[in-house]
């Protein structure tokens, strides 16, 4: 692209998000300086976060360098006599090359700036002079010593100006003589002791790595330190009912500081109850989750309702019961849950409990389970299907359970019923499409200590 600020024909290197044009989303924006090299760990980095659900998809901007000490030292010096264009960059990125982003890809109001060894001191000006041209910043092993320390020696004085601080940045150097070295720990230091108390920065050093190293674990855990902050999250059960006078709970996976939690229905901020793993019901409610973060906070609110109702029942006696299910087998190729009364049974038969052990191939075929579960006591059960691929549970005649789809069995789908003693008929539906195959049906036990289990055998019967 033509720059009117350098004066210069720059080029940028743009990495977009696996299936990009078919996606009607938004992203946010990783600027990579020294892309020249940069990227070739950035990329891959982000995209392995990404698929190990640590950070959202982002584009990745790269910007190539041309003289790389003019545009990011703050001055000149014997050492690198072309410096002292850092003010100037600032103007292309905010004038010219974001606008130019934003004008011609799908994103979201969000910029991270990388920036490594000269590059993290202008990462560094950046924050000083402009904190709100990005929105987080990470500065690898930069050369903060730089003439003098001139970046602390600015840093000092910025930092007692009114400004958006409320930013997060992440700083790495190499553990030993290389953090005194760089003059990082001369602005960890100052950051200890005058630090605005809205900036969020993180210093870490590493064991064993030099200058060109350290930018790949850097890379890293800097991308985690801004973006993962408890989007992964999961709340049980999706909904329950809550007799008069009972108490249950709702489960909380992959717990967090983050996380917050309201009871009346309100969107949870930072003063709202922090999460536990466990978090009390015992009255109908609308209970919203959120993570709260100072860092990247693009996460939805979870919301469960748990209404009021009384204890269930099903039947008392069934004639002519028999300890297992029915099943009925079919083939064919789905992406979802077909319609069972316009396919032909390959295969019918009984099974002690909802295995696929009669199943004659490993994939392109659906089942379907019948009979009853029996519940011999008195409580709250907290119903749970987790299926590879679709699955839908029918119980006492009504849906209770849908996890249809194309999926793996990571994620349980839960629902809270306050059930009386008796025979309830249950149906379950399920299909493969390629790939594992798996159905688990089961419940959740404990207060103190909660533990999945499946329902054994013995809870299940059909008529004869």
């Amino acid at each position: 692209m033509n720059s009117v600020v350098l004066k210069q024909n720059r080029k940028i290197k743009i990495f977009l998000p696996e299936g990009y044009g078919k996606k009607d989303s938004k992203y946010p924006v990783i600027y990579v300086l020294d892309a020249n090299d940069r990227d070739q760990h950035i990329v891959p980095t982000a995209r392995f976060l990404f698929a190990n659900n640590k950070m959202p998809e982002a584009i990745i901007v790269g910007v190539l360098n041309i003289d790389r000490n003019h545009d990011f030292l703050p001055d000149s010096s014997q050492s690198a006599p072309t410096g002292g264009g850092a003010d100037n960059f600032v103007k292309f990125f905010k004038d010219e090359l974001i606008p130019h982003i934003d004008k011609n890809l799908k994103t979201e109001p969000y910029k991270v700036l990388v920036g490594h060894s000269y590059g993290g001191v202008f990462a560094m000006h950046a924050l000083l002079t402009d904190p709100d041209l990005f929105d987080a910043y990470i500065a690898i092993d930069p050369s903060f010593w730089y003439k003098n320390q001139m970046q602390i020696k600015s840093a000092q004085v910025e930092f007692t100006k009114t400004k958006n601080w409320n930013k997060p940045i992440f700083i790495t150097g190499r553990k030993g003589g290389g953090m005194k070295e760089m003059g990082i720990t001369s602005m960890e230091k100052l950051l200890k002791s005058s630090a605005p108390k809205d900036l969020n920065w993180k210093i870490i050093s590493y064991a064993e790595e030099d200058h060109g190293s350290v930018t790949f674990k850097s890379a890293y855990d800097g991308l985690r330190f801004i973006f993962d902050s408890g989007s992964n999250f999961k709340v049980y059960p999706e909904a329950g009912i809550i007799p008069k006078g009972a108490s249950a709970f709702a489960l909380i996976e992959n717990n967090n500081p983050n996380l917050r939690f309201t009871l009346d229905g309100t969107e949870p901020n930072i003063n709202s109850a922090q999460c536990k793993d466990k978090i009390v019901i015992n009255k109908p409610c609308t209970l919203k989750v959120k993570s709260v973060s100072r860092k990247y906070i693009q996460h939805a609110t979870v919301t469960r309702i748990f209404t009021a109702g009384d204890y269930i029942s099903g039947q008392q006696a069934v004639e002519n019961l028999k300890q297992g299910l029915k099943y009925s087998y079919y083939e064919g190729v789905w992406d979802s849950l077909p319609d069972f009364t316009a396919l032909k049974i390959k295969k019918s038969g009984t099974t002690e409990n909802l295995d696929l052990q009669f199943a004659e191939k490993k994939d392109s075929f659906a089942v379907q389970f019948n009979g009853y579960l029996h519940i011999a006591t008195k409580g709250m059960y907290y119903i749970w299907v987790t299926s590879d691929d679709g699955s839908r549970v029918y119980f006492n005649d009504q849906l209770l359970l849908n996890n249809d789809g194309l999926h793996s069995a990571d994620n349980p789908v839960v629902k809270l019923l306050p059930l009386n003693p008796g025979y309830y008929p249950l149906k379950v539906s399920y299909f493969e499409r390629s790939g594992g195959e798996e159905i688990t049906l089961g419940y959740v036990t404990g207060t103190k200590k909660v533990k999945a289990v499946p329902f054994p055998k013995e809870m299940f019967f059909y008529k004869e």
